[in-house]
């Protein structure tokens, strides 16, 4: 009898053993299989992804700008010198009248010329002196009007002779950019240079120059104008254009996400991120800081993360479709 129980007890602690086998087995099995079906819904959807890997990148403020007509301050240029040529004339003239009214002084006083003839030329004189005068105030008010507009830099360079600054606008070797920065913000002291792109591209930005900062503000936003120039472009003229204006020498750590990675929702831009378990799981995207390879993120994302870089639109279009209710379940 006491044989018999022990015989039962190791058959159930065998029968016991080998359920707990299959359980396992059985665990083990389903895993693999949703782990087969994860990856080839990914490879019939064509999926991929890729890791991110960590990098460091100087901190940008992103400007919008246009690329100026030089016409405004082609009639500068010609009003300018059209005023310094009369200018030229009138002093001409007054050194003539001066001369003559001198030697009409000294004629009149040994009673060769009469009194009337010495008042002619005093009047001439005086109207000689006073066309002077005109034409030096027509330069300097063409010089302030175009000082509020443009200020001095420029203003003087357009205004001399043979200027190469100005020669290298009119020649169409350089351009003309006025940049507006956003509101509540300034360009960084000192800063000399920044990356621009008529299409937004960081990877295919050139650079510009700084060249001074405009008198006035954007009348919309009251952001901070400057004006730069740009060499090795031919832009139109009213050009839309996307600066880059680099922010202090120090480099933030992130990660790269590259652009086909990202996807828009309601105004918001998302992207996948491969979770262990083979599901994927959408992540905003907050700031879209554009570097030369994509976007720059310094939060929100690790390293060695799986990013999805092509189907996105594929998974989003799958997420909002599960979230339509059903007509069956009406």
């Amino acid at each position: 009898m006491q044989l018999l129980i022990q015989l039962t007890y190791l058959s159930l602690i065998l029968i016991s053993s080998l359920s707990y086998a299959a359980t396992d087995d059985n665990d083990e099995r389903a895993e693999q299989e949703n782990t087969h079906s994860t990856e080839s819904l990914q490879q019939t959807a064509g999926i991929k992804t890729q890791r991110l890997q960590a990098t460091s990148q100087q901190s940008e403020l992103t400007a919008q700008g246009l690329v100026s007509n030089l016409e405004p301050l082609l009639m500068l240029r010609q009003q300018y010198l059209s005023a310094q040529a009369q200018q030229d004339s009138a002093q001409a003239r007054y050194q003539e009248a001066n001369i003559n009214l001198s030697r009409t002084k000294n004629l009149h006083q040994q009673d060769i010329v009469s009194s009337r003839r010495l008042q002619e030329q005093q009047a001439q004189w005086q109207n000689d002196k006073a066309n002077l005068a005109a034409s030096s105030y027509q330069q300097q008010t063409i010089m302030a009007a175009s000082r509020l507009q443009w200020g001095d830099k420029l203003t003087n360079w357009f205004t001399q002779n043979n200027n190469q600054q100005a020669e290298q606008f009119l020649n169409h070797s350089a351009q003309l950019l006025q940049i507006t920065l956003p509101a509540n913000t300034h360009l960084p002291d000192g800063l000399q240079a920044i990356a621009v792109d008529a299409h937004g591209r960081r990877e295919q930005a050139i650079t510009a120059t700084l060249i001074s900062a405009a008198p006035q503000v954007d009348p919309i936003t009251q952001g901070e104008r400057y004006f730069f120039k740009s060499e090795g472009q031919k832009l139109a003229y009213g050009a839309h254009i996307q600066a880059w204006i680099p922010l202090g020498t120090e480099k933030n750590s992130g990660v790269i996400i590259p652009e086909t990675a990202v996807v828009w929702h309601l105004g918001q831009a998302f992207v996948f991120i491969k979770a262990e378990d083979g599901t994927f799981k959408r992540r905003p995207l907050p700031a879209l800081n554009q570097s030369e390879t994509g976007y720059f993120a310094a939060s929100g994302f690790t390293p060695a993360e799986e990013i999805v870089t092509t189907g996105a639109q594929t998974l989003l279009s799958q997420e909002l479709k599960a979230l339509i209710p059903s007509e069956d379940n009406d």
